[in-house]
């Protein structure tokens, strides 16, 4: 549900839009040039948030159109059930992606080339997004070459970053620098909530429209604990070098075990 209060940020958001675009279309500068860029570098994210919502919950995670069912099958299904239910969160070695145009949820390349063609068509995708729903609205709105240098930095720095904190959600140890930013330790606990509960936390990196739609949870309910475990038990043992869950079931149970015992 959409809160009054939510509701209301929407026109304090989109005035806020509308006059950093007249303001980048009045900077004639040198120097205003760079105020121009960077409010096209700050206003990007902001405006990718509502986008990578309704992409993430309507795509990903269910099948508005028949065409698209492929990435709700990666996703939703390969993504959050058979490679990374809240029992094995996480695993090590390096990333492990699913093919795009395959029909077996359940195998992932292993081939170093094959992963990096595979993160490049995800890039490309988000990137995509950007352009039809953010570049070019935005190109008419100012007309100012600064401004869209920023948007267009901006958005290939974001879809880099979907890809790369996420693997790193995932896969603890494979960006120890990001992984000791203070905000990584939110996007981590911000991520779990999402596989224990897909319908809440539906943004990614700024979640500003699940503020917005009423999406936003922080914490689990005692119930979900119970349940599936908390982020900082589902980190602790990371099992197997990517293979689907089921695989690791048995080593998962061992590594609790030894846990277990020492702790005593």
């Amino acid at each position: 549900m959409i809160s009054l209060v939510r509701l209301a940020l929407v026109p304090v958001a989109l005035g806020w839009w509308l006059a950093s675009s007249e303001l980048a279309l009045a900077q004639p500068g040198p120097c205003d040039r760079w105020i121009s860029l960077t409010i096209g570098l700050v206003l990007m994210p902001i405006l990718g948030s509502p986008i990578e919502w309704f992409v993430h919950r309507y795509i990903y995670h269910r099948v508005l159109l028949g065409i698209l069912r492929p990435i709700y099958e990666v996703h939703h299904q390969a993504h959050h059930h058979i490679f990374f239910p809240t029992w094995r969160y996480v695993t090590g070695g390096p990333p492990r992606r699913l093919p795009i145009l395959g029909t077996d949820r359940t195998r992932v390349h292993t081939a170093e080339v094959s992963n990096m063609r595979i993160r490049l068509a995800h890039w490309v995708f988000y990137m995509t997004w950007a352009v039809l729903f953010i570049w070019i609205p935005l190109w008419f709105l100012a007309h100012n070459v600064a401004f869209m240098i920023g948007v267009v930095i901006a958005s290939a720095v974001v879809s880099d970053l979907f890809i790369t904190v996420h693997d790193a959600i995932h896969r603890p140890g494979s960006h120890l620098l990001m992984e000791r930013q203070f905000w990584f330790r939110f996007l981590d606990q911000h991520h779990y909530v999402h596989h224990v509960d897909t319908e809440a936390n539906v943004n990614f990196l700024l979640p500003l429209s699940d503020l917005l739609f009423g999406t936003l949870r922080r914490e689990l309910t005692p119930e979900e604990v119970a349940r599936h475990g908390t982020r900082e038990e589902a980190k602790a043992h990371p099992v197997g070098e990517g293979e689907p869950a089921l695989a690791t079931q048995k080593n998962r149970s061992r590594a609790r075990s030894g846990a277990r015992l020492s702790g005593r």
